[in-house]
């Protein structure tokens, strides 16, 4: 919160002039009333120091399905002898045994989804036949997928746009200096449309809109370090929060001033299971969500 102090500037004046502009004898200060808060430290020993007041924390509530319902209990003695059910168990027949089976094999699990989508778009599809799979050969299919010349071409939406970029290519020669290079085709989104589009997301509910200062207190002598793990705890987004709370507002508008964190990575993607043709994507993640999410 800010306000605007004005304070006369009392100085000598000839007396030929008796007066002047109102401009030249008024001095503005701005000053900035700091709101901060300290939450208690935890059984931890954490606690977080917000240089402004938050307007909600986001972590606060954890939802009632993440928490266990009954707490495992630990007997004294032997082990009773574990019952082995014979399959279909626990499942009604074979055919949900085998998917479920299939589903939780293997070194990588696959989600809930993947399968609720094979069962309901492919083996529940009309025109699904299971004597199309007797000869079946994924490595075959991935090859003719391949050959098609009518699938190369990558489309992007409606909400893409496409243009050149120049960039300087430096050259081996110390004396030459570097040579322009021109890209056609480049594709790119707009970074506002997207902020947007992520803080009006349903994630948006947990995204850390001010910094903080993690501190631990030591149980044993009470002194206090700093604990930095994700970018809102950062001196960096403090500064910049600092920053931001000195700029005017717009007129009418009572929202807050807060940071969108923006981590921007590329890194090489194959377009075919064949030869050597890359792309090189630029991903952009978002620092005011937890990394543990």
């Amino acid at each position: 919160m800010s306000g605007n102090l004005c304070r006369p500037s009392l100085k000598p004046v000839a007396s030929c002039r008796l007066f002047r502009p109102v401009s030249d004898l008024i001095q503005c200060i701005l000053l900035t009333l700091r709101d901060t808060l300290q939450t208690p430290f935890s059984s931890l020993g954490l606690c977080r120091l917000y240089p402004h007041r938050p307007s909600f924390k986001p972590d606060w509530f954890i939802p009632s399905s993440l928490l266990t319902k009954t707490s495992p209990t630990v007997v004294q003695g032997t082990s009773p002898a574990l019952n082995v059910f014979a399959p279909p168990y626990p499942f009604p027949n074979m055919t949900i045994y085998r998917l479920m089976s299939w589903m939780n094999s293997g070194s990588h699990l696959i989600s809930e989804n993947k399968v609720s989508h094979l069962v309901r778009d492919v083996i529940m599809a009309e025109d699904f036949d299971r004597k199309h799979l007797e000869h079946f050969s994924v490595r075959r299919s991935l090859k003719e997928l391949d050959k098609d010349e009518k699938g190369r071409k990558v489309t992007f939406p409606d909400d893409w746009i496409e243009t050149s970029v120049t960039i300087d290519i430096p050259t081996k020669s110390k004396e030459d200096g570097p040579r322009p290079y021109t890209i056609h085709g480049f594709h790119y989104h707009p970074l506002v449309e997207v902020i947007r589009a992520a803080f009006t997301d349903v994630q948006a509910r947990v995204f850390h809109l001010l910094p903080f200062q993690w501190l631990w207190k030591d149980p044993l002598d009470g002194h206090q370090e700093r604990i930095f793990d994700e970018l809102y705890t950062s001196d960096a987004w403090l500064e910049a929060q600092d920053s931001l709370q000195r700029l005017l507002k717009e007129p009418g508008c009572s929202l807050e001033h807060v940071n969108a964190g923006m981590m921007l990575l590329s890194n090489a993607t194959h377009l075919a299971n064949f030869g050597t043709a890359k792309a090189w994507p630029l991903y952009m993640y978002f620092g005011n969500l937890t990394k543990y999410t």
